[in-house]
């Protein structure tokens, strides 16, 4: 199914604005889908059958009409829609296929209107502020999009525009989400997406600020500066505002595009190793990392002028700082899933902020299994469909006996990045051996505490 067939043809000219204008088309959307994945499990349940046909022409009917809905409102929906996308490893073949054409998809807003902020945040016209200025966006995202330009000096550029009045707008879609989350778990008590609305509230403010994102860019440049495997975009100040971002163009392939990337002699396992180190080190030693690792914010820059290929990091609107606290017990966390030992994985659960109703180890030990242990021991790189239907149904069993009553946020945007790192490794064949790729770390924070 072609982009322009999912994407193109419902495209307004901009997002609708107001609540009542947001909340009803969205709602009626997921109520829509719900309404008739219920009838399916009932029709499944008295015919005793999978209805494998029904089934995925269902799969596919929600993953459309999701995409359109996205495409009409979109803001933090087309957000959604995209990190849903990028799920190749839990989601449904249905699901990623057509989700995923949002990262490539989404709607440009007319030049106009976007050359008018970028002179009012900038104080000039376009035509003096910079040397060239395609006015044709290379990218348009959830709250920005992307043009390529050139500086007086010669530099290639790439400028981010914050779409003009997307503000409100993410507050309207984030008391949207709210509302839903809460209705859902009142009807469903598998999956309570209440702590994910309210990580998403917490990092709306930051998202929204260009300023943030240039220090956080730069931040993760110092962190690798000694290395030769990733490349992070230079930040030009003077071009930058709260919501304009000038910054170094990266010229690369997209991540998951197996073709172009073995066509530059570059093998995509090793694409993924390389990401996986490179997460290791922002999480587990640095406690400070990029938390949006979905396929449109990574790159792959060949090999060029003596320099071996580089992974890419663009968009760090969502970077996250880990309290020390935090990141040792994720350390303590992880060494005790892999060694399983029960007691130490609740104290670890414990100090990072988890609650259940009723005090148990067994349950913070299968909560801690779900979160990393079965991936770990599966002897697979990543978690695939039929691994995740196994911890779900296992977490489920375990959750309706003992509900968790306090998530800590943090958690929250580490199990997305773990999550989208999976999906990656899926997409890119990993090869990649978890365990043996965690252990240095592990034993580097036990070897600092002994010293």
């Amino acid at each position: 199914m072609p982009p322009s067939s999912i994407a193109g043809a419902a495209a307004p000219s901009r997002a609708p604005r107001g609540f009542l204008r947001r909340f009803v088309p969205m709602t009626a959307t997921v109520a829509g889908i719900w309404l008739r994945w219920r009838w399916l499990r009932l029709l499944r349940r008295l015919r005793q059958d999978e209805l494998a046909e029904r089934t995925a022409r269902f799969h596919e009917g929600a993953a459309t009409a999701m995409v359109h809905r996205a495409v009409r409102q979109q803001g933090l929906i087309i957000k959604s829609c995209q990190f849903l996308g990028s799920r190749a490893d839990i989601l449904r073949d249905e699901y990623v296929r057509i989700l995923s054409l949002l990262q490539d998809a989404v709607p440009p807003r007319p030049w106009p209107e976007m050359r008018a902020l970028i002179e009012s945040e900038l104080g000039g016209p376009v035509e003096e502020l910079y040397a060239a200025f395609d006015p044709q966006p290379v990218a348009a995202a959830s709250l920005a999009q992307v043009y390529r330009a050139r500086l007086h000096d010669g530099s290639d550029v790439a400028v981010k525009v914050q779409y003009p009045g997307i503000g409100p707008i993410v507050g309207t879609d984030l008391r949207t989400i709210r509302f839903l989350a809460a209705v859902w778990a009142r009807i469903e008590s598998t999956i309570d997406f209440r702590p994910l609305v309210a990580e998403l509230e917490r990092n709306a403010p930051e998202e929204l600020d260009f300023v943030h994102e240039g220090r956080a860019a730069e931040d993760i440049a110092a962190l690798f500066a000694d290395r030769d495997d990733v490349a992070v975009p230079a930040i030009h100040w003077a071009l930058s505002t709260r919501r304009v971002l000038t910054m170094e163009y990266l010229d690369g392939i997209k991540i998951t595009n197996l073709d172009e990337l073995e066509a530059a002699g570059i093998r995509p396992p090793e694409v993924s190793a390389t990401l996986i180190d490179l997460y290791n080190n922002m999480v587990l030693r640095y406690g400070v990392f990029h938390a949006d690792p979905h396929p449109g914010n990574l790159l792959v820059l060949p090999a060029s002028e003596g320099r071996r290929w580089r992974v890419g990091l663009v968009d760090f609107g969502l970077t996250k700082r880990l309290e020390e606290r935090f990141r040792q017990e994720m350390i303590v966390l992880t060494s005790a899933i892999i060694s399983q030992r029960p007691e130490l994985v609740s104290a670890s659960m414990q100090g990072m902020g988890f609650r259940t109703r009723e005090h148990d180890d067994q349950t913070y030990y299968e909560l801690g299994e779900a979160f990393l242990g079965e991936v770990l021991r599966s002897g697979r790189p990543y978690a695939d469909q039929e691994l995740f239907a196994e911890i779900n149904v296992r977490l489920s069993r375990v959750l309706r006996a003992n509900p968790l009553v306090d998530v800590p946020g943090d958690v929250v945007l580490v199990a997305r990045v773990m999550g989208l790192l999976s999906g990656l490794g899926r997409a890119l064949n990993s090869e990649t051996d978890l365990i043996e790729s965690l252990v240095p770390f592990l034993e580097a924070e036990s070897a600092r505490e002994a010293s």
